[in-house]
């Protein structure tokens, strides 16, 4: 299986990061998908930890969310 990591500018401004198998992309169910993200640099980080644990990982499951500023 060959995932691949894809980061776009969402309508809202912020960014979308979303993992899926370049053989058989189903953009409405990716293996994983997080919204709304405020900046492209916390994407692309997000997106290659996430690939990062799915290459040890037994079975892949899909995962979508949206990411939530953590309040200090």
């Amino acid at each position: 299986m060959n995932l691949r990591l894809h980061v776009h500018r969402a309508f809202t401004g912020t960014w979308c990061a979303d993992i899926d198998d370049d053989n058989d992309r189903q953009p409405d169910d990716p293996y994983w998908c997080v919204d709304q993200w405020p900046t492209l640099h916390d994407a692309i980080t997000a997106g290659c930890a996430q690939l990062a644990e799915f290459a040890t990982a037994q079975r892949l499951s899909r995962v979508s969310e949206q990411y939530t500023l953590q309040a200090a």
